[in-house]
């Protein structure tokens, strides 16, 4: 990326590739959904699937009693990273619907490739549906 010209501007957009490279290259991001009118954010550990992001987490957290029953939570998963010295960084932003893994060998795949930052069991494995993604970054990188 060259220097840019003065008030050049030095947000991009990620392409999609990219930006599922991007998600793939980093194994922790923020959860964010609307519970009861008010916006709850939860830090989750995760793994991309093809076009789907998959988590574990706890049968009694509150993403897992969100989709008990199948019922459809819509949410927003957010990964970046930053470099304040150099005023520059990255973002990605899949957005979809949050369901409960059924399929017995991807919850497999999930329990023995993802390994969460907090103790304790985490046998809940939840995925991801994308419908939206979107990359944006700044500065030089």
């Amino acid at each position: 990326m060259t220097q840019p010209e003065a008030g050049e501007e030095l947000l991009e957009s990620v392409d999609h590739a990219a930006s599922l490279r991007l998600l793939a290259a980093t194994d922790v991001g923020r959860m964010a959904v609307v519970v009861d009118g008010r916006p709850v954010i939860v830090v989750l550990n995760h793994l991309l699937e093809g076009e789907h992001v998959v988590f574990r987490t706890r049968a009694d957290a509150l993403l897992s009693r969100l989709t008990d029953e199948g019922q459809v939570v819509h949410a927003v998963y957010e990964v970046d990273s930053a470099f304040s010295p150099g005023r520059s960084g990255w973002s990605v932003i899949a957005s979809g619907t949050l369901h409960r893994e059924a399929d017995a060998a991807r919850v497999a795949r999930a329990r023995d490739t993802i390994e969460a930052w907090a103790h304790g069991e985490r046998d809940t494995v939840l995925r991801l549906e994308i419908d939206d993604l979107t990359g944006r970054r700044v500065g030089p990188l």
